[in-house]
Order: structure tokens, then sequence, then C-alpha cells
């Protein structure tokens, strides 16, 4: 965006002198005047630099928004409430649709390609051409009743991957002496087949080998005997005007036209279409945008003509939509729209309350570039937080939300989505969380298995103590690392669940004098009291106690199952014994 500067306001009007350097009825010497120059260039040259220092940085901004829109769109503009006009599709045909229609629907179009493919040249009828209309033409010192009207057939190509540019092609196809200022009252009308016209072959139209042709244009050249400019009026997509009736007024017509149908074939369609072909619109209609800068003290003005967003160069076709786009759209800035004989003002100044803190996906920060592009599969998305608490009743659309505001109304507005895009990070490592590892708390997280290892192998480097307390000392350190014991205090629940959970083990591998010198090097310390280390012996004596008992009871029920196999061999003895008695006696 580099609007123009046309005007400035807050003492930076340079000053005018009439010819000659007179200025109030005097005339000033010349090193006067060179002398008041240079202050005011001097001025001019501040009053640039203070709007560079305003708006360059926001529009380089969205001109780098604008440029990665356009290679990559998060969104499509004609999807929006107020851009509905972009949108050319109509679906009120998809009720009706039916799949066996297709075949049908592909034969009718080759038949009108076969049909348009016929047709022998494209016939262009010129009714005349007007020169500044409700003048005499001796404007021009032209006496004659025609001018030379040539037509030229641009074919802009695709462009190749040697060329830097779009190759175009300049195809004459004919001059014709059209009337100058024809008399196209009601009263006075002539046959149309009285015109001059011009016949385009449909061969060039056709697709040749050296390049692809993307797009096709008329170029209509008019020369006027007797005048040193030539007229230049191209003819190109979205630059026609219908019109069925007469010609613009005196008051409206403020340009040159060239007036003439088009038509397919050799026969004219029953609708006889007029296209009016002019340099200039018609209609004085602008867009006024003004900067303001340096506390707005000072303006610049840029008139446009159309309704293109100055950043992102996008045709809005609509004011409402163009205001709705720039609010929406260029946060940065604050429009307020004003009404204008001659079209609409919009003045533009610095958002100071603009919040430019990072409102998108945290993930996104520290994800690896190209990963988007090298990950294997779907991944899992971040868990969305915004909740959408309010839908307001839509109203219609109206150039007054965009008037100026009072303070009080400034306040009303408010998001409408709230929530929080935060980041977590892992306590052990201080790498960010990833998605996938949202369920599982990060202060709750086990210890990976090499820091144990690490913490066991560090401790079998001990020498001056024994394996006894080198297996106590394994067994706490893993403990406090297990549960997170960082204080004092919590050394007495730290021992009293150490014993819990680790006394089956020490009374098997016969260290409970091991557990119990641990815990007076603790006491020593004032780490845990005698209390402390009473109830965690306890817990071991009653732990070894059970064990005990439960070896008691096994041993005891093993002697019992040697008893009942004793008592049952020795049945099985004497009945055998006693079988084999009565069978030697029978024998």
């Amino acid at each position: 965006m580099a609007p123009h500067k046309q005007s400035s306001s807050g003492g930076s009007h340079p000053v005018g002198f009439g010819p000659g350097g007179k200025a109030n009825g005097f005339y000033q010497p010349s090193s006067a005047v060179a002398a008041a120059k240079k202050p005011n260039m001097q001025l001019i040259q501040d009053d640039h630099e203070l709007f560079l220092q305003a708006f360059e940085k926001p529009t380089q901004i969205y001109r780098f928004l604008r440029t990665r829109n356009l290679i990559a769109p998060i969104f499509l503009h004609r999807t929006l409430t107020y851009m509905c006009h972009r949108n050319s599709r109509n679906n009120t045909k998809r009720k009706t649709f039916k799949v066996d229609n297709l075949l049908f629907k592909v034969e009718k179009m080759r038949g009108e390609q076969e049909t348009h493919s016929l047709a022998s040249n494209l016939q262009l009828t010129f009714t005349g051409f007007f020169h500044k209309a409700g003048k005499p033409s001796q404007d021009c010192e032209n006496e004659q009743n025609s001018v030379s009207l040539e037509v030229l057939l641009i074919k802009v190509c695709h462009k190749k991957r040697k060329d830097v540019s779009c190759p175009v092609k300049q195809v004459p196809t004919g001059k014709k002496q059209v009337p100058l200022n024809p008399d196209m009252s009601a009263g006075v009308q002539a046959k149309p087949g009285s015109f001059p016209s011009l016949l385009v072959p449909s061969s060039e139209f056709e697709p040749s080998n050296s390049h692809m042709v993307k797009s096709y244009s008329l170029l209509l050249r008019v020369l006027l005997p007797g005048c040193t400019q030539t007229q230049i009026n191209g003819l190109t997509n979205g630059e026609n005007h219908h019109s069925r009736g007469q010609l613009r007024t005196r008051r409206t017509q403020t340009s040159d036209l060239v007036h003439f149908s088009v038509s397919w074939g050799k026969n004219i369609p029953g609708a006889f279409r007029v296209f009016f072909i002019c340099a200039v619109s018609a209609h004085c209609w602008f867009v006024f945008v003004q900067f303001q800068y340096n506390n707005n003290t000072r303006q610049q003005t840029e008139a446009r003509d159309d309704l293109h967003c100055p950043w992102c160069t996008l045709n809005c076709r609509k004011l409402y939509s163009l205001l709705k786009h720039l609010k929406l759209s260029h946060s940065r800035f604050i429009f307020n729209y004003v009404p204008h004989p001659k079209g609409a003002k919009i003045e533009v100044s610095i958002n100071e309350c603009y919040d430019g803190s990072y409102a998108g996906n945290p993930q996104d920060i520290h994800s690896q570039p190209g990963f988007a592009f090298s990950r294997n599969g779907p991944v899992k998305r971040t868990a969305v937080t915004h909740v959408l608490v309010c839908r307001p009743k839509r109203t219609k659309p109206s150039l007054s939300e965009f008037l100026e505001l009072e303070d009080g109304e400034r306040e009303l507005q408010r998001t409408y989505i709230s929530g929080h895009n935060r980041l977590y990070f892992h306590s052990d490592s201080c790498l960010p969380l990833r998605p996938q590892e949202m369920e599982v708390d990060s202060e709750d997280e086990r210890d990976p298995d090499w820091l144990k290892e690490k913490t066991v192998k560090q401790i079998e480097d001990f020498t001056d103590v024994n394996e006894g307390e080198k297996e106590i000392m394994k067994l706490w350190n893993l403990h406090a690392m297990k549960h997170g014991f960082i204080a004092d205090n919590q050394m007495n629940e730290a021992c009293l669940l150490f014993a819990q959970n680790h006394g089956a083990y020490i009374v098997k591998q016969n260290l409970c004098r091991n557990f119990l010198l641990h815990l007076i090097s603790m006491h020593d310390f004032n780490l845990v009291s005698t209390l402390t280390i009473d109830q965690a012996m306890a817990q071991l004596r009653l732990i070894r106690s059970q064990a005990t008992q439960r070896e008691r009871d096994r041993q005891e029920d093993e002697e019992e199952e040697e008893e009942e196999d004793w008592e049952t061999a020795l049945f099985f003895f004497f009945f055998f014994f006693s079988v084999f008695q009565k069978k030697k006696k029978k024998l």
C-alpha cells in the first residue's frame, strides 16, 4: 500500500504562487522563492517520515499476510456472510439432479461445441464513434464524417519455463471506416445492415502448437485525422457496458465512445446487443481513504475509484463489504466511515489498543519445520478451549454500524469467545507437552527407566559401605524419586511408607539392621523422630512375625501332609500284604 499524498493538514500545506512568482499582487525575486521552497521541501520530507513511521510496519505485515493467503489460503472470502455476492455458485439444481442425466448433458455440450465450431467468424458491427459528444467536431479540426478504426486481436499466452513474462501476440484483423458522431435520436434509426462490419475468423481462436492461449482481447484503435493523439480503447473481460436504450446524456458523457455490437456467425441474433467502450467511468464515484497519523493531527488522502482493499487488493465489490473486511481483517487500524457527496470517505488511524499477542495454536510455535509434510499418518490435535458464549441476532447490513462510535458504545464491544491457549511443559525435561500427552499429568509422570538405572549404578560405585547399606540406599533413593519427597517434614511419612512398601523385601533379605542404622542416621540430622523409628521398626517386626508365622504354618502343613502320606502308604502296604497272604493259603 503506497497511498499518494494529495492533501496534508496541520500546517503542512505548501504555499502556492501565481505566474512569475506573484503572490497577493506583489512580485518576489527568484532568490526569495528558492529560499521559500527549501523549508517547504523539508516539511514535506518530515511529514513523509512521520507517515512511514506510523503506517510502514502494519502495511508490511498485511502485505506479507496477503501473499501467504494467496499461496495457502486459510479460508475463502466467498464463504463469509458479508461476501456472499462473491459466491457465483447456484445450488438450486441439486434437488433435481439425477445421475442418469449426465450422459445427456455431455452429448448436449458436444453438440454445442460442434455448432460453435461451424460458425464462420466473429462479427463486429460498428454503429459509430462518438468523439466528445455534445461538442462540435471542429474541436479536433476534423471536417470528415468518418474515422479509421483498426481492430487487433490480442492473445495472452501461458508462460513457459524460459519465459520471463507471459507472451502477448497482436493479430491485426482489419480496418473500417466508422461514422463520426452519427445521429442516434429516436426519429433517425438506420438499419443494422447498413453499418460497417468486420469479421474475425474462428480459426484465430483455435489453440496453436507454439503457445497455449490464456485469454483473448480485442483492441480497438481509433485514428482521428487532424489530431495528434491516437485514441485507444481496449475491450477486455468485464469492461463492456451493456445498454439497450439511448446514449448517455451530455452531463454524464465524459469520454469518447465506440458504439458496436457482437455476434457469432453470419446471422445477427434477434436481440441487438450494444456495447459501449469508454476510457473513463461515466459516474464520478470515489472512495477517499484518509490516513491520519501523528496523534491524528496530520493526514494524507488517497482517492480510489474502485472497492479494492488498499492492503490485500481484495475486490469487495460493495462498500459495506469493504468496510466489514477492513474492520475484521485489518484490526491494527481503526476505520471510521464518513459519507461524502462524491462517494465515501474512510478515515484510517493507528489502533493504539491493538493486542498483538499470539492467539493461535501454541503447539505451532514449537513444532519442527516441515512437520506437516513429514509426519507418518494422522496425529492428534490440540484440545480446543474456545467456548462460544453468545450469538447475537444478525442484523441487516447497514453502513451506520461503521460510523464513529461514542465512548460508551466502544466499551460494549467485547469478544464473544472465552478460553485460553496455554502451552504446558514436562516438569523433568522442560520440553513442550505434545497434544497426545495431554491425558497424563506432568507432575504424576513415572520416572524414566534410564534415570533409575543411573541412580543404581552410582550407588554401586560406593566403596565405603557394605552390600546391605547399598541395597537400603538403592531402595530409599528410588522411593524418594517416585513419591517426590522434597521437604524435611515429609521424612516421617516417607519412612513409614517405605517400611510399609518395602518391609517384606527388607525382612526377606535380612536388612532390618541396616534399615535401623539408616533411621538412626536420619535421626541424627533431626529428620525423623524416635516415634517414627519405633513405628517403622514395629512395622518390620510385624512383617517378620507374620513371615515367621507363615513359615511355621507352612512347615506344619508340610508335616501334616507327610504324616498323611505315611498313613496312606501303610494302609496300602497292609492291604496288599493281607491280599497276598490269602492267595498264598489258597495255593
